[in-house]
């Protein structure tokens, strides 16, 4: 049996029992998103021409346009999703928007297959959102988070 090996890892131990933590409570605590960040996207139907262009740009082939009965209307799914943005960046009238939703939960595949009635809702913003931080390099600690 390796002695010191043992009582190495042990100092290691000690020495960051007291040391703060730094990793974020989740979710009561969340780290804050850029402004450019890409979220779930929310469509509004007001605003879509049925262009096609949004599925046809999309690289992962997420989106699907789905007839009624006067036009074609998109509808999305997450599972194929790349989060890449061409869709929203594409779009000539701003039919899609980024939420800053990033981490929902689906219980079964299918809930992540969106069709246009459910992709006009958008992703569920929670009713008391958490408190947002921001990381920081601290040269004491490492990782260390300050409000925004």
């Amino acid at each position: 049996m390796d002695i010191i090996g043992y009582l190495e890892a042990m100092w290691t131990g000690f020495r960051y029992l007291f040391v703060p933590r730094s990793t974020v409570m989740y979710p009561e605590v969340s780290q804050d998103l850029g402004c450019n960040y890409r979220g779930m996207l929310k469509w509004y139907d007001d605003r879509c021409i049925s262009c096609n262009m949004c599925a046809r740009i999309c690289p992962s082939g997420a989106i699907k346009m789905y007839k009624s009965d006067t036009k074609k209307h998109p509808g999305i799914n997450y599972q194929r999703c790349i989060f890449c943005g061409f869709c929203r960046d594409i779009c000539p009238v701003n039919a899609l928007e980024y939420r800053p939703v990033h981490d929902k939960a689906y219980y079964t595949l299918d809930e992540q297959i969106q069709t246009p009635q459910e992709f006009v809702k958008g992703p569920s913003v929670e009713d008391q959102p958490p408190k947002k931080v921001k990381p920081l390099f601290d040269e004491k600690r490492g990782l260390a988070y300050d409000s925004a």
